[in-house]
């Protein structure tokens, strides 16, 4: 781990870090002067923790002896975690994401279609996409995060009972 941040004995995990945005963010619209712009302060200062553990400022986590030190897979696999609860607190499961995306496209793809896709079939559009755009010049670090995070989402709609589904 970079840096030389004395560690304390009580981590916020990535639960603890949601749950206060999430609070935080609900009363930084409904607070006014100063408690509204506490509540704000609170969701930067949320995100700069992420941001600094997401750089590996500040660990996010422990593995089970103690130990902050995590290889490139583990960190990445981490991180694509982590942004799936995100975005599951922020736009709720996939399959129901990728369900209004796919009954959108089936509409105005339909009649190229030989069969409606599926929400497993959006996923690994999604999957196609990201590689697509990593041999381009808009190459980012973020990609292979995206990727796994689309693979781990593939697999949750495709053990939900509605996986095929097309609308």
């Amino acid at each position: 781990m970079s840096g030389s941040l004395a560690r304390p004995d009580v981590w916020l995990d990535d639960a603890d870090l949601a749950q206060a945005e999430r609070e935080a963010r609900r009363f930084s619209g409904a607070w006014t002067g100063t408690s509204g712009s506490l509540a704000s302060w609170l969701v930067h200062a949320i995100r700069m923790i992420r941001y600094l553990q997401e750089a590996n400022v500040i660990p996010h986590d422990r593995n089970s002896s103690g130990d902050a030190e995590y290889s490139k897979a583990e960190e990445l696999l981490d991180l694509a975690t982590r942004t799936i609860r995100d975005r599951r607190s922020s736009y709720g499961p996939p399959g129901e994401h990728f369900q209004k995306t796919v009954a959108a496209v089936n509409a105005i793809f339909g009649h190229k279609l030989r069969e409606p896709l599926t929400v497993a079939d959006w996923a690994q559009i999604m999957i196609l996409d990201k590689l697509a755009r990593h041999q381009g010049v808009a190459k980012s670090a973020d990609t292979p995060v995206d990727i796994a995070g689309y693979a781990a989402c593939l697999a949750e709609v495709e053990a939900a009972p509605c996986s095929t589904a097309s609308s």
